[in-house]
């Protein structure tokens, strides 16, 4: 499977396997269409709105799809037996865990991610600093060949 990069979209990907309508799926989590789209469809999600879907659909709160639908790191596994998908919905204690754990896998993965765009910003410094070394010595070198040239004659 190709390297999905949103949560947005790994939650797709989810609905794609289980066949259920985009349409389906707002209805159920409350949520708008218009933050599924565009430009809205690279942006974070919310870890109230992450707890509401795997509320909703609680088969992701399996460990290693969990693990999966908030970091992409591993894959998607839909063969877990259906009575072990059963939670009670309404026990408050199995929410507040849950949001505390998506909160603490969310906040990892988003320092994860600032520390890798630290480093590509850096990267992109070192390049640009390299491209700048590399035209100016081109330079002197046409300079130096330039001068060789009217001595040599």
């Amino acid at each position: 499977m190709d390297k999905i990069t949103t949560i947005k979209e790994r939650i797709f990907f989810f609905l794609e396997k289980k066949d259920i309508k985009k349409e389906t799926f707002y209805k159920e989590t409350g949520m708008s269409s218009s933050n599924f789209k565009g430009a809205a469809l690279k942006s974070d999600l919310g870890v109230d709105k992450l707890s509401k879907i795997i509320i909703v659909y609680p088969e992701l709160k399996e460990s290693n799809n969990l693990r999966w639908l908030i970091t992409g790191e591993g894959n998607l596994d839909l063969s877990q037996k259906k009575d072990q998908q059963k939670v009670d919905l309404y026990n408050e204690n199995n929410s507040e865990k849950l949001g505390d754990l998506l909160a603490n896998m969310y906040a990892q993965y988003d320092t994860v991610d600032k520390g890798l765009s630290f480093i590509q910003k850096k990267i992109a410094e070192l390049e640009k600093k390299y491209d700048k070394a590399i035209a100016k010595q081109n330079k002197d070198l046409e300079e130096i060949l330039t001068q060789t040239k009217g001595v040599v004659k």
